[in-house]
């Protein structure tokens, strides 16, 4: 134990000889805090509490052991009932109405015998304990090792939780960027390799980049959930017809059959990227866990007034029985080949944020089908053909884009900046740009990217822009002084490693669109075309 101050010193301080500490600072000890305004009694309560395990201070007055309070991380007040000027109960009031010491464990120490209603009095202004003089050694201690232990205990969570939060900063920044690298690259060279061992290769590269970025958009979502009780969804009026036909021009790729029936009502308003991976992941479990050639049936039931009916439903062999029960909890699979088990789980997550249930039916006989039950509006909607709103995110679907590869993209060449830290992403991205026509300009930062329009009196057409850049400084606020500098509104297209919902919302960003990383090549060319034909000079 190393005691801070002792009963000599009424105004609460430490001795000089003891160095001073910042505000705010926190000890690598818990803290235990003994208030009373007699110096003998924290002398004799020192003698008895001394130890290695934590530090103590001490404090005179009620008014001395509020400055401590929101000086330091206390994990226990021993706080003497009767003290002048500002009595115990009076000081445990001003503990509650005070964010920082609101949950500060007060532990009362009286010299009266002990009494109900002053008890419960005690009790009602946030005692957690009563302590009856004289003291027991044995009793005090006990008492003090219980809450020094639940505040140790208190810091290890938090120091999880900042593991946690560096964790998936990792996953959603440090690892997206090489990947992003390595999917643009396989998707430019397979565009122009001609002999077929290498175009193989090359697509084993692509299909396990395309893996991994959704193992890492899988495992982030699992860490939202657990961290925010659930996942985020921005409804906005879609159809839900036009929907499924992206997830179908995807499949049609595979050289799968998908059979699509729709009845009924199709206009909501739906999460459309929450959605659309709703469908992806029911669809994918669909293909891989029906017989080769066999067909994949979606329907969507919109006779319903209130809600629509999602059936997905393949042949094959059913769910084994060992499974049932847990099918959409976390890791439920045990095929690490296909994946970390997430998705069903994620699926029902996406369900559950749209006030909506899913449940299966399966067997050996006639295979698996999910039934997805959802209501047509769980919150306020936007107009369908709304144009970007201030929140930066892209429109969920509009009609007449030729976006995810639906009809054919149209060829508009512009002078297009292109700003990234990361030196693969940058010369990836110049690269595709490149062959697709464009001219680039490339920049490492925003003051490179200033320089480029000051110095070199750069005009692009549009701007590429990683929403982390060096030195904390984000992307938008880049492209709002390259705005400036060129009097117009430069269009912009902010790649993050983050979703759009973490990084859209804080800095709000007109005539810009946003994907994260790893961006689909072929969405990332359609929002590139959308954004320099919406802003070409009529």
């Amino acid at each position: 134990m190393r005691a801070i101050e002792n009963s000599s010193n009424p105004s609460g301080r430490r001795r000089s000889s003891t160095p001073d500490f910042d505000s705010g600072r926190t000890s690598k000890l818990p803290v235990v805090l003994i208030v009373d305004d007699f110096a003998e009694n924290l002398i004799a309560m020192e003698a008895l509490l001394r130890c290695d395990a934590f530090d103590i201070v001490t404090a005179q007055s009620g008014r001395t052991a509020l400055d401590i309070l929101l000086d330091r991380s206390i994990a226990l007040a021993i706080v003497d009932v009767n003290m002048p000027e500002m009595d115990g109960f009076e000081l445990a009031t001003l503990m509650r109405g005070v964010e920082k010491t609101r949950y500060v464990p007060i532990v009362f120490v009286t010299a009266h015998s002990p009494d109900v209603s002053r008890m419960f009095k005690g009790y009602e202004v946030g005692a957690v304990d009563y302590l009856f003089k004289p003291i027991d050694e044995q009793v005090l201690r006990s008492k003090v090792d219980v809450f020094v232990t639940l505040e140790r205990q208190r810091q290890q969570l938090l120091q999880v939780e900042r593991m946690r939060e560096m964790f998936v900063g990792i996953l959603g920044h440090d690892l997206r960027n090489p990947l992003q690298s390595i999917l643009t690259s396989a998707e430019r060279s397979l565009s122009v390799a001609q002999d077929d061992d290498l175009r193989k290769a090359l697509q084993l590269i692509r299909q396990s980049g395309q893996r991994m970025a959704r193992m890492i958009e899988q495992i982030l979502d699992l860490t939202r959930i657990r961290m925010g009780g659930g996942l985020a969804i921005r409804p906005a009026a879609a159809n839900f017809r036009r929907v499924v036909e992206q997830i179908a021009d995807e499949f049609s790729g595979r050289g799968r059959a998908l059979r699509l029936d729709f009845d009924g009502d199709m206009d909501g308003a739906w999460d459309v990227d929450r959605i659309l991976q709703l469908l992806s992941n029911l669809l994918g479990n669909a293909v891989e866990h029906s017989p080769p050639g066999a067909p994949v049936s979606l329907r969507i039931d919109g006779g319903a007034a209130d809600f629509v009916v999602i059936h997905v439903c393949n042949g094959g062999r059913g769910v084994p029985s060992a499974l049932r029960d847990a099918l959409f909890e976390p890791f439920a699979s045990s095929d690490r080949m296909r994946g970390l088990g997430l998705g069903l789980f994620i699926c029902r997550q996406i369900v559950l944020a749209h006030g909506g249930a899913i449940e299966f039916e399966s067997d050996d006989s006639r295979g698996t089908c999910f039934h997805i039950r959802l209501p047509r509006r769980c919150a306020i909607e936007a107009p369908l053909h709304d144009s970007r709103g201030d929140d930066g995110r892209s429109e969920p679907l509009r009609c007449g884009d030729a976006l995810f590869g639906v009809g054919a993209r149209p060829s508009r060449r512009g002078v297009i900046l292109v700003v990234d830290d990361d030196a693969d992403v940058l010369d990836s991205l110049e690269l595709l740009l490149t062959t697709e026509g464009h001219e680039v300009l490339a920049a490492a930062d925003g003051d490179a990217a200033t320089k480029i329009v000051v110095g070199d009196r750069a005009r692009p057409d549009m701007v590429i822009i990683d929403y982390h850049l060096p030195n904390g400084v984000v992307g938008p606020l880049v492209v709002r002084r390259l705005r400036e500098l060129l009097n117009r509104d430069l269009p912009a297209l902010v790649l993050s490693g983050a979703t759009a919902d973490e990084d859209a919302v804080r800095i709000p960003l007109q005539n810009s669109a946003q994907l994260g990383k790893p961006a689909d090549v072929e969405r990332l060319l359609e929002t590139i075309q959308r954004l320099l034909a919406e802003n070409a000079a009529p």
